[in-house]
């Protein structure tokens, strides 16, 4: 009976642990070294593409070949 109450008793604290809280803020976003209005005008960019070709050789380094 007292393995039934502690077994009980762990998964309620880790229930409790667990479960979401309703006014948790949200993740910080600390890239300092990322420009956002850039990052959400390319991905704005991506989403209305045509076609895959148009965006496939996107983002940072695009001086070199996009991979196969």
């Amino acid at each position: 009976m007292a393995v039934i109450g502690v077994s009980a008793v762990v998964l309620i604290v880790l229930a409790w642990f667990l479960w979401p809280a309703k006014n948790a803020p949200p993740a910080p976003r600390d890239r300092p070294d990322v420009d956002e209005t850039e990052l959400e005008a390319a991905e704005r960019d991506v989403q209305e593409a045509a076609d895959e070709a148009t965006v496939r050789d996107w983002g940072p380094g695009t001086g070199q070949k996009p991979l196969p």
